[in-house]
């Protein structure tokens, strides 16, 4: 398996494992002065650092986990969701779909502009 496809089925992975536990513990997220975070705020965030430290860090796995927290809720994001159901509504996963089959496409180039 090359490293391609470790990055992806990582990030794969990681996807179902974050909607699962989503899933099953639907509590809202915390709020910090009135602001309320979402877990791909948390991805986002911790993606930016990684390839802002990629000259001298690299971990594709940490990068993969990243990026599948933030992608799990890109549906969320896009429809501009409100609701616990609205994360796990067809057009939600839809969208979802569509950005997982895009990161399979260009796993290789994403790999390899981090790395």
């Amino acid at each position: 398996m090359t490293l391609y496809d470790k990055f992806f089925l990582c990030n794969f992975i990681t996807i179902i494992i974050t909607r699962i536990f989503v899933y099953l513990i639907n509590k809202p997220s915390p709020t910090i002065k009135n602001f309320r975070t979402h877990h791909w705020m948390f991805g986002l965030a911790f993606t930016i650092i990684l390839f802002c430290i990629s000259s001298f860090y690299t971990n594709i796995y940490l990068l993969s986990i990243s990026i599948g927290i933030f992608l799990d809720e890109i549906g969320f994001i896009m429809i501009n969701g409100q609701t616990h159901e609205d994360n796990y509504s067809p057009k939600s996963f839809m969208i979802l779909m569509i950005f997982i089959l895009l990161l399979f496409i260009f796993r290789a180039n994403i790999v390899d502009l981090y790395l």
